[in-house]
């Protein structure tokens, strides 16, 4: 799986079901969900994604502001997918708060609201 694939932005829930339903990954879970206030939106700056087929992976990737998508956790899918799911999980929650990531203090919200409104005023200009 390349990181160059995934959006310069965290995903939308709506992006990541559409991941989920497309038969390109076995199984897409949001680790994290942020809604923003006044809107419908809902934006996840970390996630779990399985890929299929026999030499599939368990992936946790995390959004940095500055660095884009890093890959936090990858390992090949055993016998028991949902239990490396909830450790890759825990591993990018672990990964937010030593990174410092900002959309993981308590106003993760507002700064993610920040962050993706300056990255749209810039595809405008």
């Amino acid at each position: 799986m390349q990181l160059s694939s995934l959006p310069d932005r965290p995903f939308e829930l709506a992006e990541l079901r559409e991941l989920n339903e497309s038969g390109r990954f076995r199984a897409v879970f949001p680790a994290a969900v942020f809604d923003l206030e006044g809107t419908d939106r809902k934006l996840v700056p970390v996630a779990v994604l399985v890929t299929p087929g026999e030499e599939g992976r368990v992936v946790g990737v995390g959004y940095d502001f500055d660095d884009g998508w890093t890959r936090v956790t990858s390992e090949p899918a055993g016998d028991d997918v949902q239990a490396q799911v909830e450790a890759a999980g825990q591993q990018l929650q672990t990964w937010a708060r030593e990174t410092d990531q900002r959309w993981a203090a308590s106003d993760g919200a507002t700064a993610l609201v920040e962050h993706v409104s300056e990255r749209d005023t810039g595809r405008e200009e």
